[in-house]
């Protein structure tokens, strides 16, 4: 091992570079040998040292969870190479040693969203060389979905002009993971499929990946995909990826833009109302018809457990349909996560090159047994555990809660699972804050639930330190 790697490159606004002799010679050698061990441990992976303390405490996070947890992967979405130092890549093939988590699903939207051909090749090879290569080299799964950027651009904000690749060309980035070639099943007949199921046995799952921009517009040349999910695609996700799912099996759909819930803005639900009609058909175990074709999930074996997404840049979950919703922060160094996602995420803070809350992505757990799902947050943002099974309660009867996930006093809160608002922010362009409603219910800071109307309602046990613990609920 050289003695002397650099724990940092001097690029602006990070640490100056320092060997790992003079870093010991800091005074850190006299610390606890744990905390040294971590830190050393990130220069190691040619990371800087800050990374030491959040490696340590996500991997202890993630392996306790683990015990109790049959499945599980890390979520990371919405690169926007090169929008940050692109350090997320080495971290997680780190936390891919270090952990039983081996999955890495990734929601979409690798390169940045204006400039020339040449820069949005960068970032395909950036994507490429600093995310899948260390993912997979670390013995890690990488699967990924197709974004609304993916692979497109445009040349400034202001002018009509840019470039996109073909279908098949994406099809050909995306889909050539070693995970993706050896394990997922995919639609033999469309050349530019980046949609695709895969199984696991062994812990009893099978997960479900969309493409939510399945076409490339032919009239422009710039951001010229389709915002929608076709005929071709809905159909055969209904036919062959929601069938033959063993009794006892949990399922996950990840995509890149919501469709349902909180997560999703109104136009998202219109466009893909098919898709997430079958979804919900499924977990009814009800017929379904979409594009003239009749689906009967009367006797389906399987639940869905979450739908996981991107594109919002922002943290927001509800449960509708007894089906998870959840839309993740961006890895981008980009402001518009912290008012996206508040009020729920209230101490988020700026993504500052050289500290640990520039990159932001989540370990993902299963803990059946519980009935949790549970996400560990590395980067800014605290924890959360989601109930998944639901309570129901009456209109104008009360229901009392009370939090047991995570330590400490906490604070109540509930919002209409189906209903959110975006309001822009009169400041930036792309940055929008998340107007919530309590049509449904209220709730009192002692834990108790008013019911008003039926519908569906999530509440909410936030903590000091930002950790959720969030509880599904009906109001009949």
């Amino acid at each position: 091992m050289n003695s002397d790697r650099t724990i940092a490159s001097a690029k602006p606004g990070e640490v100056a570079p320092i060997s790992r002799r003079d870093f010991l010679k800091l005074g850190f050698a006299g610390a606890v040998m744990t905390a040294v061990d971590w830190r050393l441990w990130a220069v190691d992976e040619g990371l800087p040292a800050y990374y030491g303390d959040m490696l340590a405490s996500t991997v202890k996070k993630v392996r306790r969870n683990a015990r109790t947890c049959a499945d599980g992967f890390w979520f990371i979405t919405d690169l926007h190479i090169p929008s940050n130092a692109g350090m997320s890549g080495r971290i997680l093939a780190k936390l891919v040693r270090e952990t039983p988590v081996k999955k890495v699903l990734c929601g979409g939207d690798m390169p940045e969203a204006f400039g020339a051909k040449a820069s949005l090749d960068a970032s395909i090879k950036s994507y490429l060389d600093d995310w899948v290569a260390p993912i997979e080299g670390a013995g890690g799964d990488f699967y990924p979905a197709k974004g609304n950027h993916d692979f497109t651009i445009r040349s400034a904000p202001t002018v009509n002009d840019g470039f996109t690749y073909s279908g098949r060309e994406a099809h050909d980035v995306l889909m050539d993971t070693k995970a993706v070639s050896v394990h997922a099943v995919t639609n033999k007949e469309d050349p530019e499929a980046c949609y695709y199921y895969i199984d696991f046995p062994e812990t009893k799952m099978r997960y479900i990946v969309a493409d939510t921009t399945d076409r490339i517009a032919t009239s422009r040349s710039f951001w010229a995909v389709e915002y929608g999910m076709h005929e071709r695609q809905v159909l055969w996700l209904a036919e062959h990826a929601l069938s033959g799912i063993p009794s006892g099996w949990g399922v996950v759909v990840m995509h890149h833009i919501p469709v349902c819930g909180v997560a999703a803005n109104p136009d998202g639900k219109r466009i893909f109302a098919p898709w997430r009609e079958v979804l919900e058909a499924f977990q009814g175990r009800r017929k379904v018809s979409v594009f003239g074709r009749e689906f009967d999930y009367s006797g389906a074996n399987g639940w869905i457990l979450l739908d996981i997404t991107g594109h919002q840049h922002a943290e927001r979950q509800s449960q509708t349909s007894r089906i998870w919703h959840v839309t993740e922060p961006c890895d981008a160094a980009y402001r518009d996560y912290i008012n996206g996602s508040k009020p729920w995420c209230p101490n988020l803070p700026e993504k500052k090159r050289g500290t640990v809350c520039e990159q932001t992505f989540d370990a993902v757990q299963f803990d059946l047994k519980a009935g949790l799902i549970r996400f560990t947050r590395f980067g800014g943002g605290g924890d959360r555990a989601l109930h998944i099974g639901r309570k129901t309660v009456k209109a104008g009867e009360k229901m009392q809660f009370s939090a047991s996930v995570f330590c400490g006093a906490v604070s109540w809160g509930c919002y209409d699972s189906e209903r959110v608002e975006m309001r822009p922010n009169p400041q930036r362009k792309y940055d929008y804050f998340a107007d919530y409603f309590n049509d449904v219910a209220e709730i009192s800071q002692d834990g108790t639930l008013m019911a008003k109307k039926p519908g569906e309602t999530t509440v909410v046990a936030l903590s000091s330190n930002g950790d959720k613990e969030l509880f599904p609920v009906v109001v009949v």
